[in-house]
């Protein structure tokens, strides 16, 4: 159906339906008459026409690694509203941790005209080849999540060594001195989080086993929750003695797959098993206790999103930013003094 069809049936010309489509000075009588020829036919404009004449397609890309994480899902959840209440349509892209398949959606979002995209936890490898640096010379880019040495491009970022800081000296205050560590198996925030847990543990003369490394193979999907139950479990099926009194888990998803490994083997948390999680997720809340975790501050990582976004489309004001946010530790019933 073309503004022809609506032409007809309301009577009038081809130019007073397209004034009346783009909020154009038109007779009320005419005006009237085209919106009810548009109701009764059921017209639905041409979003991809109408973009080539305004050189705008009202579309932004936003790439992820899983769909499955809550974590990208509260993240997400405020780039669509805020991008929505703009009039604007949100492509989502879920790249499984696959740097490929991160070159292969960014090249199809700029065919496809979108006019910013945003990478959720972005590749290294994407970085260090210049992937990054030269789609930001085409259209806006941002990247969220991303590590500290990020230069010449718009960044918002939460200081994850902080974070974890803040992880190890609560644990520490309780007396916990062996503490285990889980993570996914490839990931540059992985990577940071386990070099601040043996920094820590060194410099105060703590032995860091092979035992308290745990790494699961999908980290960021659900498959994460029974595989580091099942890995945990063999940790925490030790003799008392020599199992860890408490574990960091990378996110909340494994977080949960370690609370569900003790609680199968009748290991009480907080009294003999401490555990943290991280992202404080709306999972955190979702469990018995509720779980200690290191809060991302979800909501403020998608609206500096947004806002740098904005601020890239700005052809007045080139210079990349890149915002700093502080994580917090949220303690709640998981964790607590080490008894043993």
């Amino acid at each position: 159906m073309t503004i022809n069809d609506i032409a007809s049936e309301a009577g009038v010309s081809i130019a007073t339906v397209s004034r009346v489509m783009n909020d154009k000075s038109v007779r009320s009588s005419s005006r009237e008459k085209v919106k009810a020829a548009i109701k009764k036919l059921n017209y639905v404009p041409n979003a991809f026409a109408r973009g080539l004449m305004s050189r705008r397609s009202q579309t932004v890309g936003t790439l992820i690694t899983s769909v499955s994480n809550s974590y990208y899902m509260e993240i997400t959840e405020v780039i669509e509203r805020r991008f929505r209440d703009q009039g604007s349509m949100l492509f989502l892209c879920s790249t499984n941790g696959s740097h490929l398949l991160e070159q292969e959606y960014i090249r199809n979002l700029i065919a496809r005209q979108v006019e910013g995209i945003v990478v959720i936890d972005p590749s290294i490898e994407n970085y260090s080849n210049g992937l990054f640096s030269r789609t930001a010379r085409r259209l806006p880019l941002v990247l969220l999540h991303s590590w500290s040495e990020l230069v010449g491009l718009n960044a918002v970022s939460i200081d994850q060594e902080l974070g974890m800081m803040r992880v190890m000296e609560h644990l520490w205050g309780m007396g916990h001195r062996k503490i285990a560590f889980l993570r996914g198996a490839v990931g540059h925030s992985y990577d940071i989080k386990e070099d601040r847990w043996r920094d820590f543990l060194a410099r105060r003369g703590c032995q860091v086993g092979p035992e308290l490394l745990v790494v699961i193979a999908h980290g960021n999907s659900e498959e994460a929750i029974p595989l580091a139950r099942d890995a945990c479990r063999t940790l925490l099926s030790r003799p008392a003695v020599e199992r860890p009194s408490a574990i960091f888990a990378c996110n909340d998803l494994m977080a949960l797959g370690v609370m569900a490994a003790a609680n199968s083997l009748g290991i009480r948390i907080p009294e003999e098993l401490s555990v943290i999680g991280h992202d404080n997720t709306a999972l955190s809340l979702a469990c018995n206790p509720p779980l200690t975790s290191v809060d991302l501050k979800l909501k403020s990582l998608g609206n500096a999103a947004v806002d740098l976004l904005q601020h890239a489309m700005n052809p007045a004001d080139p210079e990349p930013r890149r915002v700093l946010l502080e994580p917090e530790l949220v303690i709640r019933g998981s964790s607590g003094p080490c008894l043993g």
